[in-house]
């Protein structure tokens, strides 16, 4: 009995690295109905389930594992990484641990660990851990890819790219590793590679690389061609509004060109690039409309292949709108005093905490009386706004009449009559730096500074209207925030 399990044991790891979940789970079925307490088996079965995302069941069952044979360290691993999943931190890194203790040649358990640290920012830990993992087992690229990930929070930015490089001289094509060299290359104005490796965005993990359309055309090579070209939409409003941008240097194309952005954005790009077609990019658009197509983050690698093709003004290089008077219905918002539009947070899933700054944090900025602060924050934040007000004596003007959310346009128009902007890394700035307004942008550190953020001297390349004030240590806003209120206090003599 006991080989006959083994070899099924066999087909099951085969099934499993073949991505074969359903034929490897029917195998350990068939081992537990048998024997109900096999500790391998069980365990298996828990890892399915996890990556199924089922891990609540997981947990049921790497419990019983554990129970089975509470010298198994790497269940105990096992249960860490479901455990994180579950957003149960401590109790995974007390699994890590016992796993390490039970076997401390188990390279995995010392990286799951790491992971761990990440997560309740203990980034130096983190990075010994990963070391030591590799120490024991130098050929497996996840642990130098999770030590690269570790380094760039840091904003150690060479040994963060070092670690990628020794994660593709392993796994040539691991997409993380090389989609995260690219965010450094263009970080670091590094366009040629950075534009060619930020291809392997396509090569993600379903919940990460964008959404791509179902198309048979082929991509457009950069060339100017009497065709119709269709450029479409991908990522976040913001990615859209900074990749268009690039539109503006169609204008001695030959091509017909039809853009698809978010629905949000349609009536704005109607207004911005009148000789192009701008649709939703939520409607079908038919292959018998366009020749060539591109995903619009691609048009990089050929219209802004290096520092000098932006040679852009300050005003910003999008047509410009029309900025009249305010609408004499918001005209009580915007009193005699210097109109400042603030926003303080991104919604975004994995980054926007890093990226958001608490309104308590913005105090400093928030008690200077000759400004009048125009809330720019879409989302619902009306509670947020009034607590603060009360707490520190302040007036956000809140301009309940419109949706910011939903309603771009609207945001647009606030932002087109405030005297300046005060934001995070959100689509406030994106809109704001589309129309020259200056603004004066919080960057945090690390990974969650995106790298269309870099700067010359301070000044984004690409909105030349915004400054950039960056974190000096990790989910510290303090140097920052009293930059920005020194820059205020000279730029408007207060």
């Amino acid at each position: 009995m006991s080989s006959q399990i083994n070899f099924l044991l066999d087909q099951v790891l085969h099934y499993l690295r073949a991505g074969n979940l359903e034929s490897a789970e029917l195998l350990l079925k068939q081992i537990i109905k048998v024997k109900s307490n096999h500790s391998e088996a069980l365990r298996l079965h828990s890892v399915i389930y996890s990556q199924k995302g089922e891990n609540k069941l997981a947990l049921e069952i790497i419990q019983k594992a554990i129970t089975a044979d509470k010298r198994n360290g790497i269940a105990y691993s096992n249960q860490g990484n479901i455990q994180l999943k579950l957003g149960m931190t401590l109790e995974a890194v007390a699994s890590y641990e016992k796993a390490i203790q039970l076997a401390p040649n188990y390279a995995e358990a010392y990286s799951n660990l790491g992971n761990a640290f990440q997560e309740l920012g203990e980034i130096t830990k983190a990075i010994e851990l990963y070391k030591k993992a590799i120490s024991i087992d130098g050929r497996n690229p996840e642990f130098f890819y999770n030590l690269g990930n570790a380094f760039w929070k840091l904003d150690a930015i060479e040994e963060a790219r070092k670690s990628y490089e020794n994660t593709i001289a392993i796994a040539s094509s691991h997409a993380n590793a090389l989609h995260n060299l690219a965010h450094l290359d263009l970080r670091e104005f590094k366009f040629s590679e950075g534009w060619n490796r930020y291809e392997a965005r396509w090569c993600l993990d379903e919940k990460e690389k964008p959404l791509a359309i179902d198309t048979t055309m082929p991509q457009w090579d950069g060339q100017p061609k009497k065709n119709r070209l269709f450029i479409w939409a991908e990522q976040g409003i913001g990615d859209q509004i900074l990749y268009a941008s690039m539109l503006n240097d169609f204008a001695n194309y030959p091509q017909h060109i039809t853009v698809s952005v978010d629905k949000k954005l349609v009536s704005i790009f109607k207004r911005l690039f009148p000789n192009f077609q701008i649709i939703d990019k939520g409607e079908q658009f038919s292959e018998e409309f366009y020749d060539e197509q591109i995903p619009i983050g691609s048009l990089g690698q050929f219209l802004r292949p290096n520092i000098q093709s932006f040679n852009l003004p300050n005003s910003g290089y999008f047509p410009s709108l029309d900025k009249g008077p305010v609408d004499a219905n918001l005209a009580k918002y915007f009193g005699g005093r210097i109109n400042c539009g603030i926003s303080w947070k991104s919604n975004r899933a994995k980054l926007g905490q890093n990226k958001s700054i608490s309104l308590n944090e913005l105090a400093p900025i928030l008690k200077m009386s000759s400004l009048n602060f125009i809330n720019l924050q879409y989302g619902d934040v009306k509670n947020e706004i009034l607590t603060v007000n009360s707490q520190l004596e302040t007036s956000i003007q809140m301009v309940e009449e419109l949706d910011l959310y939903e309603d771009i346009q609207c945001l647009q128009a606030l932002i087109e009559a405030c005297d300046i902007v005060i934001t995070t890394s959100n689509t406030t700035a994106h809109l704001a730096g589309m129309s020259g307004k200056e603004t004066l942008l919080f960057l945090p550190m690390g990974n969650s500074r995106f790298w269309y953020w870099h700067d010359i001297d301070g000044v984004s390349l690409w909105y030349p209207s915004i400054k950039v004030f960056k974190q000096v240590n990790p989910g510290d806003w303090s140097v920052p925030i009293e930059a920005v209120k020194a820059y205020l206090e000279k730029r408007f003599e207060i």
